[in-house]
């Protein structure tokens, strides 16, 4: 079928946008400035029909290793639909064959392109956890891919990385770390081998082949990742001080993370690996043993009648697929099982476009935003379809019927706590 005429989602994806733009430059380039390294399967990429290849989501990075992985097959890659927002990316991922996916619901329109790439025998690259990795450690994820690969009796080919996240953090606030990515295609399931398996079987074989631990990794295999603010950002998921205890502390100088409040100084080494600065400091291993800790204290605290988070926030809706536009201002409070926005909301017409309004960027708003007819609007946590997360700047709650109402913390390192509040709060609903 010739890419003139396949011009649906699951279409054999642009040789000019794929091959070109995609393996020609994109890849070339991340090969030099990541120093990714990958080992190819040659069997793999001879495979006749269709084929699903996995992997674990720790960067940006993944679908660029993946097509490089996979070198001599094109794949129709399942992304992000805000991806496709971005008006100089979006073009590039559509023509080469990516499949927009709504994340947190189920979006049939992604299904069917899934389906008619796998169908014509094509190739699907996709990371089940569908967001990026907060600490270096796989994600849970339900059985909807097993049940496809089931349906269309497709191969299932499975890539393990190491190095992208050291490389570029979800929570990085300094960009990249200079250091090397390397891959390779862990295990391989032929349509064959699949079409004797259950679903839940391929699913635990799924769970089990992706489940990965970058900090595990790099303790028998480590490496270096150079850059001079090498701890930026971390202080936005790391923030509670391991010496006192206090919230939202840490603050971050280059490599170190300093506690403004009793001044609890941990390091973080070219590794990325967390130490302690003096004899008198205190420090987790790594990134997924704070978070770990983080988590458990949140589910402590969310058990008390009393706890509550309260933040000033700014409120943002959508105006289409390619803005948003602020709406709002408030305060949002988390207890008791939700969260609950009281504030201002004016139309989405009405609304503030923040990249062209410096003045409301940097929250000085218009009086009438503040003296505006006050609403409220409840999101009860059992009832959220998703949690949208960008480290130090924004929460988004995706309520059932699929709304986006963007949060601006006047404190964004409260984001992290704020979302690990949430989260425990499911966990005791579920458990009820």
């Amino acid at each position: 079928m010739s890419d003139k005429h396949d011009t649906g989602l699951g279409r054999v994806p642009s040789t000019f946008f794929y091959s070109g733009i995609g393996l020609g430059i994109a890849v070339t380039l991340s090969r030099i400035v990541f120093g990714i390294r990958v080992r190819r399967n040659k069997e793999v990429v001879k495979m006749k029909g269709p084929l699903v290849c996995v992997g674990n989501h720790p960067s940006f990075l993944d679908p660029i290793i993946m097509a490089a992985m996979l070198y001599g097959r094109k794949i129709n890659f399942v992304a992000g639909t805000f991806i496709f927002r971005n008006r100089l990316v979006g073009p590039v991922f559509a023509r080469g064959g990516a499949i927009p996916k709504t994340q947190f619901r189920s979006d049939s329109r992604a299904v069917k392109g899934m389906l008619t790439a796998l169908k014509r025998g094509g190739t699907l690259g996709i990371f089940p956890e569908a967001t990026r990795l907060v600490d270096g450690t796989s994600i849970h994820f339900d059985d909807a891919l097993a049940r496809m690969i089931k349906k269309t009796d497709s191969a299932i080919a499975v890539m393990t990385t190491h190095g992208a996240y050291m490389t570029w953090p979800r929570w990085s606030k300094s960009g990249f770390r200079r250091g090397r990515i390397t891959a390779e295609i862990k295990s391989v399931l032929s349509s064959e081998r699949v079409g004797e398996m259950s679903i839940e079987e391929i699913h635990e074989y799924l769970l089990e082949q992706l489940s990965y631990s970058e900090y595990d990794y790099f303790r028998d295999n480590p490496r270096n990742f150079r850059n001079k603010a090498i701890a930026s950002g971390a202080q936005n998921v790391a923030h509670a001080c391991p010496r006192c205890n206090r919230d939202n502390v840490m603050k971050c100088d280059k490599d170190l993370l300093i506690c403004s409040s009793c001044g609890n100084r941990v390091r973080m080494e070219p590794t990325g690996f967390f130490r302690a600065d003096g004899e008198s400091d205190k420090a987790f291993p790594d990134m997924h043993h704070w978070v770990n800790w983080e988590k458990e204290r949140m589910r402590e605290r969310v058990g008390d009648p009393e706890f509550r988070i309260a933040e000033n926030v700014r409120l943002m809706l959508p105006l289409d697929e390619h803005e948003f536009r602020l709406v709002g201002v408030g305060v949002l409070t988390i207890a008791d099982g939700k969260a609950v926005y009281v504030g201002t909301q004016r139309s989405v017409e009405e609304g503030i476009d923040i990249k062209k309004n410096k003045a409301a960027k940097k929250e000085i708003l218009p009086d009438a935003f503040r003296r505006g007819e006050k609403i409220v609007k409840e999101f009860p946590v059992d009832r959220l379809r998703g949690l949208k997360l960008n480290y130090g700047k924004s929460i988004e709650l995706i309520e059932a019927g699929g709304q986006i109402n963007r949060f601006l913390p006047d404190n964004p390192q409260r984001i992290f706590e704020m979302q690990t509040a949430i989260e425990a709060m499911q966990e005791r609903i579920r458990e009820n």
